[in-house]
């Protein structure tokens, strides 16, 4: 670890080669040219792009069409994981390791549900990025079981597999999926969060992000419960909001329980999700006179009739919280967010490209697919 105060030339060079790297994805104008492109246009236009070009060739003989588009993609984006991971050193790759392990969260969650709900081995395969600690190989043993018992019991060796262990019994129970979903995301937060007290060169500076990441995906969540038919009682809330985030967990539960817009709106706007919800419909709306207490009325409005929030706000929400990543990450321009910022930005550029693959296959109109893409 380098003195305090002191950066390290690999700090320096590893953090340099990210900002390159992020560089070299694709602009909007390329998005724009895609999508006037057919699938096979698609393809073509990806064999002539180095970072793709290896990856569609080589799964040519096994896919065609938007589903060798997707494989290509995913394939891309694990190897981009995986490139990631070694050029990063020291506490640096610590960081991004933990940070990374998210994809084992989101593998497990879909082999699970694949299997309880009897999905295609296929379906399922197109959704796993090997990025965390699970790799490949593990991945397809878990693919091959038949029930959700066998799967967590293969998983004993995996940092989370106590929480596995705890609704091992209720696998594949109403509400169940949600409750282990909830448990390991608030494990593998209060893990990354906890690096602060090792004094890890970088920690300061993605705890600002993580706290902020937090505050929204609580805020999604106390949505999602409140829009479900049953309703949850305090412990609930309690146990699905993520701890460690700006804005209190108590105030949370406190919104749930409010059923009148002045009260609503009174606390909402004490929340640091306010200025994010209005740059988003700012953006979104091209609407600069959009102000906090129009932020607030508008989620009371969806609130108020237990309506999800509208699609297009969440993807606002989504690219403004990838612009604040971007910002953090030349403020620190030698801590691991730079790293974040192109993996995040990466792992966008392949589900937009997705997202166009998919649409086309289906054909959709533009504009439609369009409203599912991050830039």
């Amino acid at each position: 670890m380098s003195p305090l105060g002191v950066t390290s030339p690999s700090y320096i060079y590893a953090c340099t080669r990210f900002r390159v790297k992020r560089t070299a994805l694709f602009p909007r104008a390329d998005y724009l040219r895609i999508m006037r492109m057919s699938i096979p246009e698609i393809v073509a236009h990806l064999t002539r792009q180095e970072t793709y070009r290896q990856h569609v060739l080589d799964l040519a003989h096994d896919f065609s069409g938007a589903h060798l588009i997707e494989e290509a993609v995913n394939h891309n984006l694990a190897q981009s994981f995986r490139d990631a991971m070694a050029i990063a050193p020291g506490d640096l790759r610590t960081l991004t390791g933990e940070y990374l392990n998210r994809w084992d969260i989101a593998n497990v969650m879909a082999i699970l549900r694949g299997t309880v709900y009897d999905i295609s081995r296929r379906q399922i395969r197109d959704l796993l990025v090997p990025a965390g600690e699970l790799d490949a190989a593990l991945l397809d043993r878990l693919l091959s079981f038949t029930n959700c018992g066998e799967a967590i019991e293969a998983l004993q060796g995996w940092r989370l597999y106590p929480v596995l262990a705890e609704y091992y019994r209720i696998c594949g129970e109403k509400g169940a999926f949600a409750h282990i979903e909830n448990e390991l995301y608030r494990q593998y937060y209060a893990s990354l969060l906890n690096l602060a007290t090792t004094g890890c060169s970088g920690c300061r500076e993605l705890n600002a992000y993580l706290r902020f990441e937090i505050d929204i995906a609580n805020m999604k969540n106390l949505l999602r419960l409140h829009c479900s038919v049953e309703a949850c009682d305090i412990t609930t809330i309690d146990r699905t909001m993520i701890p460690g985030g700006r804005v209190p967990v108590a105030l949370f539960q406190r919104l749930y329980g409010i059923e009148t817009e002045e009260e609503f709106v009174s606390i909402f706007l004490k929340t640091d999700i306010v200025p994010v919800l209005v740059q988003a419909v700012r953006e979104h709306r091209q609407d600069p006179g959009f102000a906090s207490i129009d932020a607030a009325e508008l989620v009371w409005r969806r609130w108020h009739r237990r309506r999800r929030p509208v699609h297009e706000i969440e993807m606002a929400v989504t690219r403004v919280r990838l612009h604040h990543l971007d910002a953090l990450s030349r403020r620190h321009p030698f801590s691991v967010l730079p790293v974040l910022a192109y993996l995040e930005r990466k792992k966008y550029e392949v589900a937009n490209l997705r997202a166009i693959a998919r649409g086309k296959a289906f054909d959709l109109a533009p504009e439609r697919i369009w409203q599912y893409i991050v830039l």
